[in-house]
């Protein structure tokens, strides 16, 4: 009986990242952007930042819709002065700037997390195009 326990916990146990983490799912309909994902990854080699991988998928779809999406599948992290899923806007220029970020593996912040994604609309990099833009962030 003790044998049967000790590999119960021990199952629990090296199952339990498995249970609390959530894999990345693509947004519906969403496609990587081939260019700016390039670009990034570019950025954070120069600045030498090596064990992080970046993807940025676009979609037409509006930020709300991605980011009930991805509400249902990770953590919502709030960063100071985000609007979240449920806040306003905020200015860049003169556009209005949405933005939400979820952790995927159950870090307690983005520091911490080796899956982690920002959901923006609109997408800014080399222009501002009126696209919602998912960019997953993976540390190696």
């Amino acid at each position: 009986m003790k044998k049967l326990a000790c590999i119960w916990v021990f199952l629990v146990l090296v199952s339990s990242p498995l249970v609390f983490a959530a894999d990345f799912k693509p947004y519906p309909g969403s496609k990587i952007d081939e260019m700016a994902t390039k670009e990034s990854n570019e950025a954070a080699r120069a600045a030498k930042m090596s064990n992080v991988k970046a993807t940025i998928y676009t979609t037409k779809d509006s930020f709300q819709k991605v980011s009930s999406f991805y509400k249902g599948i990770a953590t919502e992290y709030m960063m100071p002065r985000s609007s979240g899923t449920t806040g306003k806007p905020k200015k860049y220029e003169s556009y209005d700037l949405y933005e939400a970020f979820f952790i995927f593996d159950k870090a307690k912040d983005l520091a911490g997390s080796k899956l982690w994604i920002k959901v923006q609309r609109p997408y800014i990099g080399e222009d501002v195009r009126d696209v919602t833009a998912i960019v997953v962030s993976e540390k190696k």
